[in-house]
């Protein structure tokens, strides 16, 4: 589905491009969850003059989406943050609800980070399910600043380093392919080198995860 050109100037002036922007999306979990949001950082795809996200089947995002039609997009440059909620579950004081208006007379309730920057309300359009995966179109509706000293990001390699090596390890659990420890290993050294003090916080708990599913891969 084609987004306004409205919308997109939108999301040019709040720092978002074309391309995939990785962000940490909160949403509502069903009623049988211990914990009532989830957050997890995926990748809003801009393509085209389209918005859309592209999500496994059996991850808690997914399951959330398809069920409810509204959730958050935090923008952050916190590694500890992004790593936290990549491999855990992030403790209900992270999280925070606020009503958003989405007609004349109806708003709803989305969940949001309190410690985001910023943060985006995206609303659910059409669903495509494919074998492994269902790919939403979505559209913006509500765009917050929570924290007006921070004008925008300054691209930070240490950083940006903890999101690939979340990624990668993410996939190795899934593949079990020790290529993409190379690939970690490789962004250890950016992060050692190039990284702030919060940024190697963050890539310790990917080091930490590592480690738990190397136990578990002995187990079996």
């Amino acid at each position: 589905m084609k987004e306004t050109a409205e919308n997109l100037k939108k999301m040019a002036e709040f720092g978002v491009s074309e391309g995939i922007s990785e962000m940490i999306l909160t949403t509502k979990n069903g009623s049988g969850c211990k914990n009532e949001f989830n957050a997890a950082p995926i990748g809003i795809t801009w393509k085209n003059n389209r918005l859309f996200l592209h999500l496994f089947k059996g991850s808690e995002t997914c399951e959330n989406l398809i069920r409810e039609d509204f959730f958050a997009a935090n923008m952050t440059d916190d590694a500890v943050l992004y790593a936290e909620s990549t491999f855990y579950d992030l403790e209900a004081e992270e999280f925070e609800s606020v009503s958003v208006c989405v007609s004349a007379d109806v708003s709803v309730s989305v969940p949001i980070l309190k410690n985001a920057d910023r943060c985006i309300i995206f609303r659910c359009l059409s669903q495509l399910e494919e074998p492994n995966s269902v790919v939403i179109d979505i559209e913006p509706i509500d765009f917050r600043i929570q924290n007006p000293d921070k004008s925008g990001f300054v691209f930070n390699r240490g950083f940006h380093s903890v999101v690939e090596s979340c990624i990668h390890l993410t996939r190795y659990e899934l593949t079990k392919n020790p290529i993409f420890i190379d690939y970690i290993r490789h962004h250890q050294k950016i992060i050692q080198r190039c990284g702030r003090k919060r940024d190697k916080s963050g890539f310790s708990i990917v080091r930490r995860k590592l480690m738990e599913i190397e136990e578990d891969m002995k187990k079996i």
